[in-house]
């Protein structure tokens, strides 16, 4: 078939090399390619470490809540993301600040930013908590529980068709972000388990791309080859203890999957492996390096499009957590888009409301901003579907913090959203969830001066999200009207939020949030 010429907008040329030919106008899908109407949805989380930012560095003014809705108890207020542009730079918040050729205002319609979202009890530093897996911690761990992204990637209703896809889910970056069951097929008596995450966009191209083959080519199924075996020892071996009975099921099961996978097949041509790893940036400089960050996430980006435009995977977590340098530094934490030789932990995150390290602070996560969630987002929404809309308009992306304002402290986690879930969701939003009425920090004895306030409960934006993946509450709620992980309450009166979420917010935590339903 003679191909068309193909638009810049169909070829995103990421570093490295790493051409996306991406095959998504019909004059170049095959029929079983190309998705209808109303076609699959993506689920993309990120997730950076710690937190701190003040109020004023992560929000629009709150000159910009013009609309007032009684909710939960309370006023929840509303208003239209509006950008500013200065010198080149267009700003919603000193963090959400990037060039004005890359932060559009085409792109700024597609976003939401959502304050007061919280977690009702001390969670310090957490790996799975910004996924529902709020026993994920450091210092209070509690029942663990899979993160939702997990449920997705094991929910027939999210996934209705496997035959393309290679990798239920794409776990990127620092480890412990997304957790799952052992062996999702028999979660009653399965452990929770951190998945294997991983930093080579080379590695991670290999586990999401599928090339073509005949039908004929298809490889014998590897369970066939042990299943008798198994079944010898499985129910003929008396002395084989319950435990490792289920280990073997669990083993069996791995191996079903990874038949799966190895069978995938698709007709998505013209997509070339990475000219360039993105660990190949690793050196001792590295970690102090914001340009070669920068150049380290568009390589993991890139993979990330090829993935999601190929249908090959529908869920992605990314975590950037802490760098630790090597010898020169004595394995001293360092921070992502910062050049600072300051012990990122310590020194920065836990010193965050000092006026000089808040400013570090600030810059590292503009850099984030720009580099990692805004250049996914620009590329995913120049990829034109052929039903109409872009990959974006059938995405949600979403990035928050490991904490609000106060490092280890869940108060206001802030969330920044990109993509309208096919539709589902009404974006161009600011909204504010906070109770004005219930302080949770003072301010007092604090360098900054911040005071927070209690909101919305976080398991509530979990929740919007599985809703607007197709799940409906019973598909993912471990409590009724809870929405997503379970609820724990606080046994720490020091913690700033102790007793401040009042019954109205809990039974309001099964809803849609407010202002999000389209």
């Amino acid at each position: 078939m003679a191909m068309k010429t193909i638009t810049r907008r169909q070829v995103l040329r990421g570093l490295g090399g790493f051409t996306l030919a991406l095959p998504l106008l019909p004059s170049l899908l095959g029929e079983r390619e190309a998705h209808a109407a109303g076609g699959p949805r993506r689920f993309i989380a990120l997730r950076s470490e710690h937190g701190g930012l003040l109020g004023s560095n992560m929000y629009p003014d709150d000159a910009a809540l013009t609309e007032l809705r009684a909710y939960a108890g309370h006023d929840v207020r509303r208003g239209d993301l509006s950008l500013s542009v200065a010198g080149g730079t267009a700003s919603l918040s000193p963090v959400l600040s990037a060039p004005s050729d890359r932060l559009t205002a085409r792109i700024a319609g597609k976003m939401n930013v959502l304050r007061g979202l919280d977690l009702p009890f001390y969670i310090a530093h957490h790996g799975g908590g910004s996924l529902g897996n709020y026993g994920d911690s450091t210092e209070r761990p509690k029942e663990l529980r899979p993160t939702c992204d997990q449920v997705l990637a094991w929910s027939p209703k999210f996934y209705r068709d496997l035959s393309t896809i290679k990798a239920r889910s794409m776990v990127i970056g620092s480890r412990e972000a997304s957790w799952g069951y052992a062996n999702p097929e028999d979660p009653q008596r399965s452990a929770v388990e951190p998945l294997y995450s991983e930093y080579s966009s080379r590695a991670l191209f290999q586990q999401i791309y599928a090339p073509s083959e005949a039908p004929a080519e298809r490889r014998p199924a590897l369970v066939d080859r042990v299943l008798e075996d198994y079944k010898r020892l499985r129910d003929g071996e008396r002395r084989l203890s319950s435990l490792d009975r289920r280990r073997l099921d669990d083993h069996i099961a791995r191996l079903d999957e990874l038949d799966r996978k190895l069978n995938v097949r698709t007709s998505c041509e013209g997509i070339e492996p990475p000219g360039e790893d993105s660990v190949s940036y690793y050196s001792d400089t590295f970690f102090r390096d914001p340009a070669a960050h920068g150049a380290f996430w568009s390589l993991i980006n890139d993979v990330i499009v090829a993935a999601l435009a190929c249908d090959t995977s529908r869920i992605v977590t990314l975590r950037a957590g802490d760098m630790w340098a090597p010898n020169g530094d004595a394995g001293q934490p360092a921070g992502w888009f910062s050049d600072t030789d300051l012990d990122w932990h310590q020194e920065v995150a836990h010193r965050s409301h000092e006026p000089a390290r808040q400013a570090v602070l600030r810059e590292a996560h503009r850099g984030f901003f720009e580099k990692v969630f805004l250049d996914l987002v620009a590329k995913l929404d120049a990829v034109e579907l052929p039903e109409g809309g872009t990959l974006l308009d059938d995405s949600l992306v979403f990035w928050t913090q490991e904490s609000g304002a106060y490092t280890h402290d869940p108060i206001a986690m802030p969330v920044v959203t990109a993509g309208s879930a096919g539709g589902y969701l009404r974006t161009g939003s600011y909204a504010d969830y906070r109770d004005l009425d219930v302080v949770c920090h003072t301010g007092k004895d604090d360098p900054a001066g911040e005071v927070t306030h209690a909101g919305l409960l976080y398991n509530q934006f979990l929740g919007t999200a599985m809703q607007a993946m197709g799940l409906a509450p019973e598909d993912y709620e471990s409590v009724p009207g809870g929405g997503y992980g379970l609820h724990f309450e606080s046994t720490d009166s020091w913690f700033a939020g102790h007793g401040k979420h009042s019954a109205a917010v809990r039974r309001a935590a099964g809803d849609v949030l407010p202002f999000l339903k389209a």
